[in-house]
């Protein structure tokens, strides 16, 4: 809520007249548009009031002179007395947004978010910061990778300071890599260089293609979850072929024993 609206508020709570805190208001209304509103402000004291706002269909408000009437009204009809519940309404209506805080530990000037020298990591550097940012500032950090989409979130980034880091130049850079690709300007990205794996130490970061930065990526998790699951399957059928291995060769022993037993049936056939 911007100053006009805690002055009208303020009026509003002391039960005081609230026409010239409104009258004020002309300023800020000029720049607000959508809003199906129709006020008639007058105020001697003023010496001016507002009129005829109706649906704003432009951010021009005609102002004019009236006398003190002390009248605030809806609509272009007989004069209605408007609630303060609905003035106050009519306020949140007309604030403008607010601009999102400011991400820790990072300073922020305008639209220039500095979050350089900070010892940010991955883990600890914000994820979000405001859809307004212009410039952002990560120099100096320990800051290996980041966040995959950090920077495509932000429309208006113009200039990303990213030098004076520890970056480790494999899968994980693939989004910074591809951010850079679409940079117009490659100079203000020269001094990205790779500190690690060994392979590509010192090698600068916007000249690397995908395959180098793909081939120094070890297996991920993934690929080891793949190969237990892979190595649990093989055991447990060793273990099967093992056990059915078992139960035949006890198959045959007993159908051996069966063979060389007597018959109890022989002697008697014999008598």
């Amino acid at each position: 809520m911007g100053p006009w609206q805690l002055e009208v508020a303020e009026a509003l709570a002391a039960g005081g007249p609230v026409d010239c805190a409104l009258s004020r208001a002309a300023g800020p209304l000029r720049g607000t548009s959508g809003l199906f509103l129709a006020w008639r402000l007058s105020c001697g004291r003023c010496g001016w009031g507002l009129a005829g706002v109706g649906a704003l269909p432009s951010p021009h408000l005609p102002l004019q002179s009236k006398p003190c009437g002390h009248s605030l009204a809806m609509g272009s009809g007989p004069s209605e007395a408007l609630s303060p519940g609905l003035l106050l309404l009519s306020l949140l209506l007309l604030a403008p947004p607010g601009r999102p805080a400011c991400p820790a530990p990072c300073a922020c000037a305008g639209t220039r978010v500095d979050c350089g020298r900070r010892g940010l990591t991955e883990a600890t550097l914000p994820h979000h910061f405001p859809p307004d940012t212009t410039e952002l500032v990560l120099t100096g950090n320990n800051l290996t990778a980041l966040p995959p989409g950090l920077l495509d979130a932000l429309p208006e980034l113009r200039a990303a300071h990213l030098s004076a880091n520890p970056w480790r130049c494999d899968c994980g850079l693939l989004p910074l890599r591809a951010w850079l690709a679409g940079r117009p300007e490659r100079a203000p990205y020269r001094d990205l260089r790779c500190a690690a794996p060994p392979a590509l130490r010192g090698r600068r970061l916007p000249y690397l293609g995908e395959e180098e930065l793909r081939a120094a990526c070890g297996p991920g998790a993934l690929c080891w979850g793949a190969l237990a699951a892979q190595l649990v399957l093989l055991a447990l059928g060793l273990l099967h072929a093992l056990l059915l291995a078992l139960l035949l060769g006890r198959l045959r022993r007993l159908r051996a024993r069966a063979r060389h037993r007597p018959s109890l049936t022989a002697p008697l056939l014999a008598e």
